[in-house]
């Protein structure tokens, strides 16, 4: 089985009550969207889908219901898995934008075709999005925001950007 084909986007962190709901984390730009997919876990190599029956957006948490689980002794058994759903159900981006997991892993050149490292990460600043690239030869990590100014092209696991080696 390939587990390219779906994305972690959230967490089952524990129970809530004891009737069969769970606190869930999202990794969703905004934490309600995560209930917009069909979310599944992974359980002996295999992708369960779970229906879920409720949910609710807390102050300070997310909780869901989901069918057949009506017990606190039957949620602790997912407690800790990742919640995935199929890159193919996520909504098609736009020109110019990109889902950060296609991104990570590209090689990442400036402009005089310079490998400056690979894609590893990337995280939102408040400001904007931070393109976290690793060189493997030094170590060392260069933060490139993610704005037009600095993103030339972006095609199959390549970027290049507008960004200077000496840095």
């Amino acid at each position: 089985m390939s587990y390219d084909s779906h994305i972690i986007v959230g967490k089952i962190l524990t129970t809530h009550g004891i009737k069969g709901w769970f606190t869930i984390g999202s990794y969703t730009s905004s934490p309600k969207d995560i209930f917009d997919y069909k979310l599944k876990v992974l359980v002996n190599n295999e992708f369960e889908e779970l229906l879920i029956t409720e949910h609710n957006l807390m102050p300070k948490k997310i909780i869901m219901k989901v069918d057949g689980i009506e017990t606190i002794a039957s949620c602790e058994e997912y407690i800790g898995l990742d919640l995935y759903t199929a890159i193919d159900e996520l909504p098609k981006v736009e020109n110019n934008e990109y889902y950060w997991h296609d991104l990570i892993g590209c090689n990442v050149f400036n402009e005089e075709d310079i490998l400056l490292g690979v894609a590893d990460s990337l995280f939102n600043s408040g400001d904007n999005d931070i393109l976290v690239v690793k060189n493997g030869n030094s170590k060392k990590e260069i933060l490139i925001p993610f704005l037009k100014s600095n993103i030339i092209l972006v095609e199959k696991n390549k970027i290049i950007v507008r960004w200077s080696n000496d840095i």
